[in-house]
């Protein structure tokens, strides 16, 4: 069977199966390298419902074929590595679809690159705080679902912290939109006799019937992005399963839309460098430093040192 072609007779986006297009997506900013069999860009959801649906219906005739998404690339572990599909979201599904400076919101797409997102929220004095290292090169899906953090996390927490609601692409190939609902919406959902409720009550089920063991698992560390944050799910009065769509790289869902909250922007900035003699010293400075609340804490030996100023 010629997958690319049953593809493209699929979805309105392109579909790329040569080898010379393919070396970009085996590689992304880790040391593995993985050659993928297609690369799709959809231009839509409902290319990516459509995807969905089509591995759904072939799975069992051919084990191994898959979906992985995939934003800019610059996931340091192999996350968007694949050597089935890649769907590719920059090309396509890249729009900053709302800014509502007043509530202190975005609506984005998984493509848009963070530094895009930037300049729009910075003309209003707003800015999202998680952003990592790689801001200027990184794009929103890989922000979400990598549930990242940067050098303002110390204070400003992960991103999680941040998303409100998240639109995804479920295994049976449809949209659901997810976001923190009342004990009496969740029921609600609960009712549904189709996929949706399906999810909402297995995953209520498995929360409330092992709150205690749910709770007690979460790691007590200031940063956690290893994903799967069942523990975030349900309060006892608000049933939120945004929350674990976030940090799960894609494995839960494909996500297609995401409302994150903005803060607003500090005006002045300081910064305090301190020189030690010896580096095994830094645990007490940090240890001093840390109740006054530094926006981000810093340290490099001499030899890293040497490297930034060459």
């Amino acid at each position: 069977m010629d997958i690319a072609q049953k593809i493209r007779e699929l979805v309105r986006g392109e579909v790329v199966s040569r080898e010379e297009e393919l070396q970009h997506y085996s590689r992304d900013a880790s040391l593995f390298q993985i050659m993928p069999s297609l690369v799709v860009f959809p231009r839509d959801a409902a290319d990516i419902k459509a995807l969905v649906r089509f591995v759904a219906a072939y799975k069992r005739r051919m084990p191994a074929l898959s979906l992985t998404a995939r934003a800019a690339g610059t996931d340091m572990t192999g996350g968007p590595l694949s050597d089935s599909i890649v769907i590719d979201t920059t090309k396509y599904l890249h729009h900053l679809k709302k800014l509502n400076a007043e509530k202190k919101y975005v609506v984005v797409e998984p493509g848009l690159p963070y530094r895009e997102m930037e300049k729009e929220t910075l003309r209003h004095h707003l800015i999202f705080p998680s952003y990592p290292a790689s801001k200027n090169l990184c794009a929103l899906g890989g922000i979400v679902n990598n549930n990242s953090g940067g050098e303002r996390s110390l204070v400003y927490g992960k991103t999680e912290d941040y998303v409100e609601a998240v639109n995804m692409v479920l295994a049976d190939g449809n949209e659901y939109h997810f976001s923190k609902l009342s004990r009496r919406e969740l029921e609600k959902k609960m009712q549904q006799k189709n996929f949706e409720g399906k999810v909402y009550r297995e995953m209520f089920q498995l929360v409330e019937g092992h709150y205690e063991e749910v709770k007690r698992a979460r790691p007590n560390v200031s940063k956690n992005s290893t994903g799967y944050n069942i523990w975030s799910v349900w309060d006892g009065e608000h049933f939120d399963l945004s929350k674990i769509f976030v940090g799960a790289q894609g494995t839960l869902g494909i996500m297609t839309e995401a409302r994150i909250r903005l803060v607003p922007t500090k005006p002045y900035r300081g910064m305090l460098v301190v020189f030690l003699d010896d580096f095994r010293n830094v645990g007490e400075v940090v240890t001093a430093v840390l109740p006054h609340k530094p926006a981000a804490f810093e340290s490099f030996d001499d030899h890293t040192l040497r490297l930034a100023l060459k």
